[in-house]
């Protein structure tokens, strides 16, 4: 195993090495808990299929490291969350027809799909746009500064969001809500998502992380048996509503949604900064 990539040492108390990890990084700021930052703030943080599949390894270990009990999961700079999967990426593998590497049991960046047994706080410090607002959305307690946004653009690209946010924000959010947002793809500005009940606090930029991780102190301060149970407890529905709609949506419609004309329209268009030129849907 490759030596782990940290900003500090790691303490005597983690037993296992943590996974390679490229394009983030972990950090141990207090017992118990780990920080997991995304560190590609020149691409809004934005993940190519390599770093989920990192991520969704990073996840397995800290659910099976026995001393770690809360993780506190951000993003680099003050822009950006994360922007949601590399685009640039994914037209490439469209246009060469290369087999792509399949995302991890808990989808993208470990997250979107993931039950896991402990608890992940988020310090959304910026834009959580598709695949990063799939990820917020199935986090259990979400952290926003003043200038976070929430959007689900997949509709302005010509793809889904076949992630779990579907299923998922229409748990969240109600029908009318929900449709407003994924209809449109637009923005959500951070006081709306506090209001929405989605967002718990908004932190200033600067106090958001150790917010955070004041907070993730106060789970990791609890009994961990109870805080594992618990959790599944209240997820169930998650775990028997949201996953096997989740899974039909990609049964049914994603292949047939990455093979269409209007995928490589919208993704080209997003590359080369014009408006999309949509073609009739044949789906």
């Amino acid at each position: 195993m490759a030596t782990p990539r940290t900003k500090n040492p790691v303490p005597s108390w983690i037993e296992n090495p943590y996974p390679r990890l490229e394009h983030s990084f972990v950090e141990f700021p207090a017992k118990h808990i780990l920080l997991v930052t995304i560190n590609r703030p020149e691409f809004m943080n934005c993940l190519p299929v390599e770093a989920t599949i990192e991520l969704g390894a990073l996840w397995k270990w800290y659910d099976a490291e026995p001393e770690l009990r809360c993780a506190v999961f951000t993003g680099a700079g003050k822009k950006a969350f994360c922007a949601g999967m590399d685009l640039k990426q994914r037209l490439d593998i469209i246009n060469t027809n290369d087999i792509a590497f399949e995302y991890p049991q808990g989808g993208f960046g470990g997250m979107t799909n993931r039950t896991g047994k402990k608890p992940i706080i988020i310090a959304c410090n910026g834009h959580a746009h598709g695949g990063g607002f799939e990820i917020v959305l199935n986090a259990d307690v979400i952290f926003a500064s003043p200038n976070a946004t929430f959007c689900l653009p997949e509709v302005l690209r010509g793809v889904s969001a076949l992630a779990g946010a579907l299923p998922r924000a229409m748990l969240l959010f109600g029908n009318h809500r929900t449709m407003d947002l994924i209809l449109t793809g637009r923005r959500m500005p951070v006081k709306e998502a506090l209001d929405w009940g989605l967002v718990k606090e908004i932190v200033p930029q600067e106090k958001l992380l150790q917010r955070a991780i004041d907070y993730a102190q106060e789970i990791a301060d609890k009994s961990p048996d109870s805080v594992i149970i618990t959790r599944l407890g209240a997820r169930e529905v998650w775990e028997t509503g949201v996953s096997r709609a989740t899974m039909r949506g990609q049964e049914l419609y994603a292949e047939a949604m990455l093979r269409s004309k209007n995928a490589a329209e919208g993704l080209a268009a997003y590359r080369e900064k014009r408006d999309p030129k949509w073609l009739p849907s044949y789906l």
